[in-house]
């Protein structure tokens, strides 16, 4: 699946439906001065995956991947990828790289601090840490020009369509998908785990691009405030 969120930001993904639930794995390419990456897939559908991401472009023209979290559903391509360009830079978090180096001992990781930004071309880059959220290797990448948050799994939902956008679905059927993904991987996070919503919550946010569900812009405040209620007011 590909699909074109904006003049310069794509999704590529795979949707996986079944009689109950559909669901999605999400991976963003930033296309300018330098080209970015943002995720992958599962290494299922990583083949797939590489074609999509050729027919955009080339991989020498591929600048930099940002992987926010080192999970396979989220880091299933990078064999590929690292096959084909192995000098390519990996943005992650510190725990990610320390996850991943065993198998791939050779990678450019670059380990990220916790509130950093980079530039990279025209784009800025805010990187935050979301330890336990729901591994201790995960992060949220904020594009600033954008006013977008590529999430990974953080506002995730048990939902998936083509394309990959919320305005074909009911506040309620947002509600359901982000409720039950929430209690499924976010319910056992402590309550110090989940303060570190407050920070990202305060984010001058227009669009979610989630690792899995549906991109959100018409019912990003309906996610926004369920996780305002579980993670900040609740505790």
């Amino acid at each position: 699946m590909y699909y074109d969120l904006s003049k310069h930001c794509s999704v590529i993904g795979k949707v996986i439906k079944k009689p109950d639930r559909s669901f999605s794995f999400l991976a963003y390419l930033l296309k300018g001065k330098n080209n970015v990456l943002i995720d992958t897939v599962p290494e299922r559908s990583s083949e797939l995956f590489m074609k999509e991401l050729t027919d955009q472009l080339p991989l020498s023209s591929l600048n930099a991947l940002i992987l926010n979290h080192s999970e396979n559903d989220h880091s299933g391509a990078l064999g590929l990828l690292l096959a084909q360009k192995p000098e390519l830079p990996i943005y992650c978090t510190p725990a990610c790289k320390v996850r991943l180096s065993g198998d791939y001992p050779k990678a450019n990781f670059i380990p990220v601090e916790h509130g950093s930004f980079i530039k990279l071309g025209e784009y800025t880059f805010r990187f935050i840490h979301t330890p336990g959220l729901h591994w201790e290797d995960n992060m949220v990448t904020f594009l600033e020009e954008d006013e977008t948050l590529f999430s990974n799994d953080l506002f995730g939902q048990y939902l998936g369509a083509e394309p990959p956008v919320d305005r074909g679905f009911t506040k309620e059927e947002i509600l359901s998908g982000v409720t039950s993904y929430f209690e499924k991987v976010f319910q056992a996070a402590s309550a110090e785990e989940r303060g570190i919503l407050a920070s990202i919550l305060e984010l001058p946010t227009k669009c979610i691009a989630p690792g899995h569900g549906v991109i959100l812009e018409k019912h990003f405040e309906t996610v926004l405030s369920f996780y305002r209620q579980e993670c900040v007011i609740a505790i």
